[in-house]
Order: C-alpha cells, then sequence, then structure tokens
C-alpha cells in the first residue's frame, strides 16, 4: 500500500477544550482529520490526471480514504492495493512493472483502446488466430526480436483454383513486441502533494472543526 496518514495535532485545539469541553475534543479532530483527507484524496486524484495522458476510470479512481473516527484520530489517504502494483514506480521510482507479464507488450501494428493501451483481449485474440506466430525472430541485420508476428497472407486463386499472377513476396509484419521494463518517464509526487495541500489547509480545517464542535457542544 501507498498511502500517508494524517493524525491530528492538538495545539490547536488546546485552547478550545476550555471552552467547549474536552468530550468534544475528539469530535473536533475527527471532524478536521477527515476533511482533510477528503481535500488530499481530491488533489491526489488531479495529480494522476496529470501525470497520465489518458488515464483509465481504474486509474483515475485509485485512491481511497480511511475516516478518522473519536478513538482513532488518524485518516489515512493510500492508492488501492491493484492500482499500487503498477503505480508504485511512478511513485516511488524504478521500472514499469511487469505484473505476471514476461515482459513489456509494445504495439507497433496494433489498434489500441481509447485510452491508448492495447485491449484486455487483444493478446488472447492473436495467439488463437492461425495466422499469426508467437516468438522471435532473427532479421537479416541479425537482430532477434521476439513478439507477435503476422504471417504474410497466400497467393489468391482463381476460380479454375490455379495461383493468379505473380504475388510479390510479403514479409511477416510485427503487431506486439516483447520488450525489456524501463524506467518510468513520469513520476507523480504523492507524498509531496499530500504534504502541501496539508499545510496549506489544515489551519482552516481545524478552525472549521472547532466552530462546529462548539455549536453543537450540549449547554
Amino acid at each position: 500500500m501507498i498511502g500517508i496518514g494524517i493524525k491530528a495535532h492538538l495545539k490547536p485545539l488546546h485552547r478550545a477544550m476550555i471552552a467547549m469541553g474536552a468530550e468534544q475534543v475528539p469530535f473536533a479532530m475527527s471532524l478536521a482529520l477527515n476533511e482533510l483527507a477528503q481535500g488530499v484524496a481530491e488533489i491526489e486524484e488531479q495529480g494522476i490526471a496529470r501525470t497520465f495522458d489518458t488515464p483509465t476510470p481504474f486509474t483515475r479512481k485509485a485512491i481511497r480514504t480511511v475516516r478518522a473516527t473519536k478513538t482513532r484520530p488518524i485518516a489515512t489517504v493510500a492508492i488501492k492495493d491493484i492500482q499500487a502494483e503498477y503505480l508504485a514506480p511512478y511513485v516511488l521510482g524504478g521500472s514499469r512493472s511487469l505484473g505476471k507479464k514476461r515482459g513489456m507488450l509494445a504495439p507497433r501494428k496494433v489498434g489500441l483502446n481509447q485510452y491508448g493501451n492495447l485491449p484486455k483481449s487483444k493478446l488472447a485474440s492473436l495467439k488463437a488466430k492461425p495466422t499469426t506466430y508467437i516468438g522471435p525472430i532473427k532479421t537479416k541485420s541479425g537482430r532477434v526480436i521476439s513478439g507477435v508476428w503476422q504471417r504474410p497472407a497466400k497467393g489468391k486463386r482463381s476460380q479454375s483454383g490455379r495461383t493468379s499472377g505473380a504475388q510479390p513476396k510479403r514479409k511477416l509484419q510485427l503487431l506486439i513486441q516483447f520488450e525489456d521494463t524501463t524506467p518510468v518517464p513520469k513520476r507523480l509526487p504523492f507524498e509531496q502533494l499530500a504534504r502541501t495541500y496539508i499545510q496549506r489547509h489544515a489551519g482552516p480545517a481545524f478552525d472549521a472543526a472547532i466552530r462546529r464542535a462548539l455549536a453543537t457542544a450540549r449547554r
């Protein structure tokens, strides 16, 4: 899990404790912390949208929060575990996650979805076709390229069953190339975004929480 915990700082509440009674302090703390957590979650979602050109809805909704309570004055903002598997390098640095794949799938001559990604079912559908070959190919230059290849189409036959005129020789076409993982090209400043937001909004959040606690305190 990638996350940051927002803990209560009691100093802003010291003077208010006398005015509203100690029983209202945990209520005020939880109010302030949850307000800050909601703001941090929103700013992190905006950070994801800026970091990735066209993030999928699944990636955009990667942030989760655990709310503070009166007995547990800590609110947590984190990246969900599944999304954290591939977002971690963008936060912590390093190479792109391969997950369960042996290599990165780099599309070459194949359609992408609206988010610029290879559709999940595309590789499986290509594997099922007899016109594709999956594996390494040694080029004329001696370079070995592994991937998904489209076999050249056979010459068209006439109604008599004979192959029509000379057909130009066609080559294997690389559809998807298998590559080694590479360092992430961008960084998601998860902790920096959170800390900057908290520094700017902690004071107002606690002030508003104190006022609300005072307004709802039993007389």
